[in-house]
């Protein structure tokens, strides 16, 4: 739920040292004076009262650890949710406010779950009191046991209602053992289908937020001291709690994460940062080694191994130091990450002899598509998304070349493949092609949630395009943007400012791409739109000259006329003078500065029911994740290869 900041705000300026008093009394402020409003800090040992009243800011502030106290946190060090606090302040204050119903809102329903607790929670909590987490704080997470002796971790949404239940052994959990599950219901369904953050429901808005990687991170922040924090649900390597929960965490001022001391950590805060915003993230770095009395080295993983080893000071420590994020602009230059480009993650277009060749494309990286009327940029470009979407990552796209309706058909086709179209006879003897209605379904629920369209009745001026796009890369992690294409896109300015306002908007799809870590690709038509005899090269793109020497790397392609296919032979009829190219297009690499080499040129086929381009029998009766059956039947490959032909052989290679 959110609740009004300034609603809040009011209520406290309303109590003004009101307010004091409450705390005071709430937490039991040692040595409190009323009249001055002081008293000893409840966060830490001290002799000289240190926690003085600040009226502007209606909190007490800690002169000696530099914690703040509100009536909100009073409340919910008390045991109290976020809710339960604020209904107090409100009540308080004599303020009416009517909370709704409405939580966190979810693109699934929940199942929710109804764990069968055990009479006592002995077992669990022997455990987490072994681990540093202490019974007053496995009762404030609401931690529980089963009949088998199992932890119950359980998920409030924040409306504080349970929605989500893991289960985790009250043991070390030795090799091949399982460490972790979902609760499920009597059908086998696991319960809690949105990715929540745990301990939601206790989080002061307010306040500076904690995210950890595991929950028991979570408990240790709390045990030593610092209570507003979460952990998230899924692992590091998975981010849809940021889709989820993204309006919830908007209103937090500053957000510190505390990964795991591994490598999925490190690539968690590259994911996360940008995601979350630099300006306000802080980065806490858990003690890479802990160096026991007689000088064994024992490697740190998480918060929770920083509680069993060293105590609660030095997790607070750690939090409180938690860095900000350096200078944007500046990089110290030994500190630039030192890779190979096989180790740079990015996006297979799904043809082999392409990815060979141009490896992926990468991440912070901007591509430029071009090619021939009717070679087919629009199936390419809807291809590599249908790849992308397998891969597991979410696609954007803006297209002003189709509508959205038809860019669905055509995706549709795209994934079901010859296996899931069946061919129809229409008036006068017309051929068509329609996706199975079964295959259709299931293929809309495998990309529901995970494939954005900008959609065809919204502005299309660049600011418009700009925010889509980074809303949709913070909000729902897409990783592959696609615009198509350039000349729809509304640059404003007037013909003299064209190229100006076109080299901008590269300048700024590149400053993008690196800053979320993400693949662009934007399509250019050709400087004259006639057919072309030869090949798009680097000065056939339209628009600005900027254009082609800002990108990353630069694709054409050629749609093979009826002559080329036919052939020239030579007069003597001996041979041939230009030999036939028996493939449908050509996709040639122009420019590619990532490996610094051009002049490639590889020949596919197309096949008009499924749209799909292909050079191989694999790639042609490709099944995409959504198809879970298992054929034992080969597809006909409908390309017979002649026998001095090699299927999915480069065109030509060059370098340079």
């Amino acid at each position: 739920m959110l609740i009004d900041k300034e609603k809040i705000w009011k209520a406290k300026e309303k109590l003004g040292v009101e307010g004091a008093d409450i705390i005071a009394a709430t937490v039991g402020l040692r040595q409190y004076d009323s009249h001055n409003h002081k008293g000893l800090c409840c966060f830490h040992d001290e002799d000289t009262p240190s926690m003085i009243w600040n009226p502007k800011s209606n909190s007490f502030h800690c002169f000696g650890c530099n914690r703040n106290l509100d009536i909100i946190d009073a409340y919910m060090l008390m045991g109290d949710t976020y809710l339960g606090a604020v209904r107090k302040l409100f009540e308080k204050a004599s303020i009416p406010y009517s909370f709704g119903e409405v939580g966190v809102k979810t693109k699934q329903a929940y199942y929710y779950p109804q764990p069968i607790y055990a009479n006592d929670c002995d077992q669990a909590y022997s455990y987490l009191n072994r681990r540093g987490i202490s019974t007053e704080v496995c009762e404030y997470l609401n931690l529980k046991q089963d009949e088998r002796g199992n932890i119950l971790i359980q998920y409030f949404d924040t409306n504080d209602v349970l929605t989500m239940v893991k289960v985790r052994p009250s043991h070390k959990v030795q090799h091949g053992e399982t460490k972790i599950w979902c609760l499920k219901d009597k059908h086998g369904n696991a319960y809690g289908t949105a990715p929540l953050l745990y301990n939601m429901n206790k989080i002061n808005v307010n306040a500076p937020l904690l995210i950890c990687s595991g929950e028991f991170d979570c408990a240790a922040a709390i045990e030593s001291g610092f209570a507003n924090a979460v952990s998230i649900p899924l692992g590091d390597g998975n981010t849809r709690w940021i889709d989820e929960c993204f309006d919830w965490l908007e209103q937090f001022n500053e957000i510190i994460i505390c990964p795991d001391n591994d490598e999925s950590g490190t690539k968690f805060v590259k994911t996360v940062v940008p995601r979350l915003g630099s300006w306000r993230c802080k980065v806490a770095k858990v003690p890479d080694l802990f160096i026991t009395p007689s000088g064994k080295e024992i490697p740190v993983k998480d918060l929770n191994e920083v509680l069993i080893r060293w105590g609660k000071e030095k997790v607070l420590d750690t939090i409180i130091n938690a860095q900000d994020s350096p200078i944007p602009s500046l990089i110290d230059f030994s500190d630039i990450e030192d890779i190979d480009l096989s180790d740079i993650d990015g996006i297979y277009t799904g043809i082999k002899g392409i990815d060979k060749e141009i490896m992926r494309l990468f991440f912070g990286t901007l591509t430029l598509i071009s090619g021939t009327p009717g070679s087919g940029k629009t199936s390419f470009m809807y291809q590599i998304a249908c790849s992308c979407l397998d891969q597991g990552y979410d696609p954007w796209v803006f297209s002003r070349e189709l509508p959205a309706y038809m860019s669905r058909n055509w995706i549709n086709y795209l994934f079901a493949g010859r296996r899931h179209i069946s061919k129809y006879h229409g008036d006068n003897d017309t051929v068509y092609y329609k996706v199975d209605n079964d295959a259709k379904a299931a293929i809309g629920n495998y990309y529901k949630g995970r494939m954005y369209f900008y959609r065809d009745d919204y502005d299309n001026d660049i600011q418009s395009l700009k925010d889509s796009m980074v809303d949709a890369a913070r909000k729902y992690g897409s990783r592959l943007f696609i615009l198509d294409n350039l000349t729809t896109i509304n640059l404003g300015g007037d013909e003299e400012s064209k190229y100006t306002k076109q080299t901008e908007l590269v300048n700024w799809l590149i400053q993008f791409s690196l800053k979320y870590n993400v693949a662009t690709v934007l399509i250019c038509h050709p400087r004259k739109m006639q057919e072309y005899t030869d090949n798009v090269g680097m000065y056939d793109i339209g628009g600005s000259s900027n254009l082609i020497n800002l990108a990353h790397r630069a694709l054409s392609l050629k749609r093979v006329t009826k002559k080329e296919k036919e052939g020239t032979p030579k007069r003597n009829g001996k041979g041939w003078e230009k030999p036939p190219i028996k493939y449908d297009v050509i996709v040639s690499v122009i420019k590619d500065r990532m490996r610094g080499k051009s002049g490639f040129e590889w020949g596919l086929y197309y096949d008009i029911p499924s749209r799909r381009f292909f050079s191989t029998p694999e790639e042609f009766d490709r099944q995409y994740a959504w198809d879970k059956t298992r054929y034992t039947d080969v597809l006909e490959y409908p390309i017979k290869a002649e026998e001095d032909e090699v299927l999915g052989a480069p065109i030509m290679e060059g370098g340079g």
